[in-house]
């Protein structure tokens, strides 16, 4: 079966991106039966709660493992990890590893939005992985192949949409509602699930979006190509089955979806780490600017005092609020 789950970051921020990750793993199960209990299934190596001896890696919602006293290291180890071990990040040989290795794998169609945006870009200074050594990563990641391989489990896809802030205000814009714009790109991921995993057992795990507790008349709006079948719709658990042909497939939406479903957990972390790599690339531009600025995670009330920190500068610079603040 295929258990794939879909979370975000940066929903509330006045500054940053908005990003929406979503994690795939195949595994033994009828997808129609319950979930397996992943952090049960690979217990050696990954575990809900912080190891003090580092033998394990920390997966749960990123509120769980980052904290801003902290910094990203215990974020960054188990999204790298899981990257390495799957084979989807390979470190350049020749030169060292940067930030924008990771989003070219994880985020790949990232990169022309990123160059109309100077705070995005790397400074010349930059080192990576951010908190972690990346010989230890990849020495940890080998043994969590291991066990990957010993439970039939495996990581088949792990990506982050990304919307900076003028794409975003775009979105929001139009739509005249940020839930509306969140869901479009959850909707993107569904859609890739569902043309590439429907027919081998697919059940997507959603954390709720914004204020929602209803998702029928989305569903079957945005995939009227499939049968919608209501299951339950509760305000904190509601279930669909897609079905077409022969392919059913289940969509849950709940609330603390991270405690119930790893790759749920996994995608929030990957959101997470994205938003918190590229706002350290922000920090680093702006204090370059003006020296005396202190760093932001872009939330209010705090997002407005560093906006009234930076303001000379962006005055100087002609930076229009449409292309470095959110209109929602």
């Amino acid at each position: 079966m295929i258990l794939a789950g879909i979370d975000e970051a940066g929903y509330g921020p006045l500054l940053g991106p908005l990003t929406i990750a979503c994690c795939a793993l195949r595994t033994p199960g009828d997808h129609m039966a319950d979930l397996p209990d992943l952090w049960k299934r690979l217990s050696r190596h990954v575990s809900a709660k912080r190891s003090s001896t580092g033998r394990k890696l920390h997966v749960n919602d990123s509120k769980a493992v980052y904290s801003p006293s902290a910094g990203v290291k215990e974020l960054e180890r188990s999204v790298l990890c899981v990257l390495l071990a799957s084979g989807f990040f390979q470190p350049p040989a020749g030169r060292p590893t940067t930030l924008d290795d990771l989003l070219a794998v994880a985020a790949p169609n990232l990169a022309a939005d990123l160059a109309c945006c100077p705070w995005y870009l790397p400074q010349p200074d930059e080192s990576y992985p951010l908190q972690n050594d990346l010989l230890s990563l990849q020495l940890f990641s080998k043994s969590l192949t291991l066990e990957l391989t010993a439970t039939d489990t495996n990581c088949i896809h792990y990506h982050c949409h990304v919307l900076l802030e003028e794409p975003l205000n775009r979105m929001m814009d139009a739509t005249r509602n940020k839930s509306s714009a969140s869901f479009s790109y959850v909707a993107r991921h569904i859609d890739h699930l569902l043309r590439n995993y429907a027919a081998q057992g697919l059940v997507i795990f959603c954390d709720r979006q914004g204020g929602r507790s209803h998702y029928g008349s989305l569903l079957r709006m945005m995939f009227d190509d499939w049968s919608l079948a209501v299951l339950k719709e509760d305000p904190d658990f509601c279930e669909y089955h897609l079905s077409r042909a022969d392919k059913t497939v289940r969509i849950i939406f709940a609330e603390k979806a991270e405690a119930q479903a790893m790759p749920v957990a996994l995608a929030s972390m990957l959101a997470k780490y994205v938003r918190e790599g590229l706002m350290h690339r922000y920090n680093l531009y702006w204090r370059a600017l003006v020296p005396t600025v202190e760093p932001t995670a872009g939330y209010w009330p705090d997002g407005t005092r560093f906006l009234q920190d930076i303001a000379s500068k962006r005055q100087e610079l002609n930076i229009p609020d449409a292309r470095l603040v959110r209109s929602r």
